[in-house]
C-alpha cells in the first residue's frame, strides 16, 4: 500500500514524492535535501552531462529533483530496502523518468557475492546500516542483495551520492584514490582517511553524522596537502632526528621545506646527505635573517591549503601530522592542535617532562575512534606559546596578514599564537599526538638578556592590531601580558629588571586608556614586584587629563625597543 505522496524541494525543483510511510525516512530525506546536497551542489558547476550515482537512494529524494535539474545527466539509483526501492520505481514511473534514471535493489557491501547482511535499527526500521559494534545500539541482521564496491568503481560515476553508514572508508578505498569528479553524503561510524581523495581534483562535500565538521574540497583551491616548514640555523646535531620524525607515518601529501638560515656548521650537507633524493623534501637556502624570516622564506615558498612550522632541534611522535591533518580538513577550522611533551638529552637518552597543559575541564567527544575537544581562543592566548604543535589554514593567515615579524629575532612566535588563536576562534584539539619539544639551556628564552624585551615590542604590537581590527575582547591578551612578565622577569638579569618593569608598566598604562577601566579584571599586578604598579600610578597620573582612547594603542617609547634600551644603556654606562 502505498504512502501520500510528499512535496521535497531541491535543486529550484519542486517533486511530489510517495514515501515508504516512514516517518523518520521521509523527514531525513528532507533534511539531507537542505543541510547536505543543497549546500555541496551550490557550490560546484556541474557540467552539462554526466552519469550520476546515487547509493542508498531510498525513494527517489535526491535522485529525481536532480534529474529534473539537470536533464542531460542520467542516474543509476542503487537502494536494498525492499519497500523502499517499490517506492522509487513508482515514482520514476510516476515522473516519466525511467529513460534517464535506471533502478536496482542493490546493498554496497565490502566482500559481498549476491547477498549480505546489514543491521536494521530497532529505533529506526528504515536505517540499513553496516554491523559496527558498539555503535547502532544493536539491530537485526537481515541478508540483502548486494554488490562488491569494485563493482560501483565499474559504473564509472561522474558524480557519486554516498548514503552506506558503516562502509564508506571500505567503498572509497577501491576507487584507489581515483574518485568521481564530485562526492557528496555522509559518513557515519568512522570518518574517512582524507588521503583517498588522492590528487584528483575530486569535490569533496562529506559531513561527519552527528558533528558540524565535514570533509570539503573545492574546485580552484590551493592544492589540498601539508607544507611543514623547518627553520634551520645550526642544528647539526639535531635535525636529522627531527626530519626523521617528521616522514614516520606522514600524509601522503606533505611537504617538508627545510630553510637552512645561513648555518655555519654541516646542517646542510647532513640534510642532504640523508634526505636529499626524497621527492617530499626541499632544502632552501638564504641568508642569516633570524628564525621568524626562516619561517615566513619557507611559507612563500609552499603552496598548500595547510601549514605547519618546526623547531629543528625538535621532533614529533609517528602519526603526528597525519592525524591533525585529519582534524583539519574535517573541521574546516584556521588551526588544529596536538598534545606536546617537553624532553631533555641525557646520557641514558630521552628524559620526557610532564607537560604544563591543563584541558582536562574540556568536554570530549568522539571523532569516529578518538576523543577530541574545542579550544576557545582565551585558552590559547593565554597559554605558553606553542604554535609548532598545530596545523594551520594558509587562507587564515593570508587572508589575516599574520606572518612572523622578522625585525624580532626572539619571541617571534609569541604574537603568532594570540593572533592566530584570535582569529582561528576554535580550535579542534587531541591528546594522544605529540609534538617533541626540546629543552636546552641555549634556547632563547633562557638567556636572561636584553632579548627578553622583545616580548614588550610583541604586545605592543598586538595591542596596535587589536585596534586596528577591532577586537571584541582584549581580556585574556591582558592576561596573558601579566604572566608573560612575570615568566620574563624571573629569569632576567639583576641589573635589568628595573627598565624592564618601567617599560611594562608603560605599555599597561597605554592599555588601560585604550579598553578603559573594564580591563582592570583582567590583570594581575600581584605577580610582579610592587615598583611595577608603583610606575603604573605614576604614569597614569602624568596621562590622566588625556582621558581613553584609541591613540594610546599608538604611542611608544625607547624602553619597549631592544635596539633603544641597548643604545640608552650604552650611553648611561659612559656618562
Amino acid at each position: 500500500m502505498s504512502s501520500a505522496p510528499s512535496v521535497f524541494r531541491a535543486f529550484g525543483r519542486s517533486v511530489a514524492l510517495e514515501t515508504t510511510g516512514d516517518a523518520f525516512l521521509r523527514d531525513d530525506s528532507h533534511w539531507r535535501l537542505r543541510e547536505i546536497y543543497e549546500p555541496a551542489l551550490a557550490r560546484w558547476r556541474l557540467p552539462k552531462t554526466g552519469h550520476a550515482v546515487d547509493l542508498g537512494a531510498g525513494f527517489g529524494a535526491f535522485a529525481l529533483p536532480f534529474a529534473l535539474a539537470w536533464p542531460g545527466w542520467r542516474v543509476t539509483c542503487l537502494e536494498p530496502d525492499p519497500k523502499a526501492f517499490e517506492a522509487l520505481e513508482r515514482n520514476i514511473a510516476e515522473h516519466g523518468l525511467g529513460a534517464r534514471i535506471e533502478a536496482q535493489q542493490i546493498a554496497i557491501v565490502p566482500g559481498a557475492r549476491g547477498k549480505a547482511p546489514l543491521i536494521r535499527s530497532r529505533k529506526r526500521p528504515a536505517f540499513l546500516s553496516a554491523d559496527v559494534a558498539h555503535w547502532q545500539g544493536g539491530g537485526l541482521a537481515e541478508p540483502l542483495p548486494a554488490k562488491p564496491p569494485e563493482w560501483l568503481v565499474d559504473l564509472s560515476a561522474d558524480l557519486l551520492k554516498l548514503t552506506a553508514p558503516g562502509h564508506e572508508a571500505a567503498i572509497l578505498e577501491a576507487f584507489a584514490e581515483q574518485l568521481p569528479p564530485f562526492l557528496l553524503g555522509e559518513s557515519w561510524a568512522e570518518p574517512p582517511p582524507s588521503r583517498l581523495l588522492g590528487t584528483r581534483q575530486t569535490s569533496v562535500y562529506l559531513p561527519f553524522a552527528g558533528s558540524p565538521w565535514r570533509l570539503r574540497r573545492d574546485p580552484g583551491e590551493a592544492h589540498a596537502g601539508l607544507d611543514v616548514v623547518v627553520a634551520m640555523y645550526n642544528s647539526q646535531e639535531t635535525i636529522e632526528d627531527c626530519l626523521g620524525s617528521l616522514l614516520q607515518d606522514a600524509p601522503p601529501d606533505q611537504h617538508i621545506w627545510v630553510v637552512n638560515d645561513g648555518s655555519t656548521d654541516d646542517s646542510p650537507a647532513r640534510v642532504l646527505d640523508r634526505f636529499g633524493d626524497l621527492p617530499g623534501l626541499t632544502l632552501l637556502d638564504k641568508p642569516n635573517g633570524g628564525c621568524a624570516s626562516a619561517r615566513n622564506w619557507g611559507r612563500m615558498h609552499s603552496g598548500a591549503a595547510h601549514i605547519a612550522f618546526v623547531d629543528a632541534d625538535d621532533a614529533v611522535e609517528p602519526g603526528f601530522y597525519a592525524g591533525l591533518l585529519e582534524l583539519a580538513r574535517y573541521s574546516g577550522q584556521g588551526a588544529v592542535q596536538g598534545g606536546f611533551r617537553p624532553f631533555r638529552d641525557t646520557p641514558e637518552g630521552r628524559r620526557h617532562e610532564r607537560s604544563p597543559d591543563a584541558f582536562d575541564h574540556l568536554p570530549r567527544r568522539q571523532f569516529g575512534a578518538v576523543e577530541v575537544f574545542d579550544l576557545p581562543w582565551p585558552e590559547v592566548v593565554t597559554g605558553q606559546p606553542t604554535i609548532w604543535r598545530r596545523i594551520y589554514r594558509r587562507d587564515m593567515l593570508d587572508a589575516r596578514n599574520i606572518w612572523f615579524p622578522e625585525h624580532i629575532r626572539a619571541f617571534d612566535d609569541q604574537i603568532f599564537q594570540i593572533l592566530t588563536g584570535y582569529h582561528a576562534g576554535l580550535i579542534p584539539a587531541r591528546d594522544g599526538l605529540h609534538y617533541l619539544y626540546r629543552q636546552h639551556a641555549g634556547q632563547d628564552i633562557r638567556q636572561g638578556d636584553e632579548r627578553a624585551f622583545y616580548s614588550l615590542e610583541m604586545y605592543r604590537m598586538v595591542l596596535r592590531r587589536a585596534v586596528q581590527e577591532g577586537w571584541s575582547d582584549f581580556g585574556p591578551v591582558a592576561t596573558s601580558f601579566f604572566s608573560t612578565l612575570k615568566w620574563s622577569h624571573d629569569g632576567l638579569r639583576e641589573d635589568l629588571r628595573a627598565d624592564f618593569l618601567r617599560g611594562a608598566a608603560e605599555l599597561w598604562t597605554y592599555m588601560r586608556h585604550v579598553w578603559g577601566p573594564g580591563i582592570e579584571s583582567a590583570a594581575r599586578p600581584q605577580l610582579l614586584p610592587e615598583s611595577f604598579a608603583r610606575e603604573a600610578a605614576r604614569l597614569d597620573k602624568r596621562l590622566h587629563a588625556l582621558g581613553d582612547g584609541y591613540v594610546f594603542a599608538f604611542l611608544d617609547g625607547p624602553s619597549l625597543h631592544v635596539d633603544m634600551l641597548r643604545a640608552d644603556r650604552a650611553i648611561r654606562e659612559r656618562a
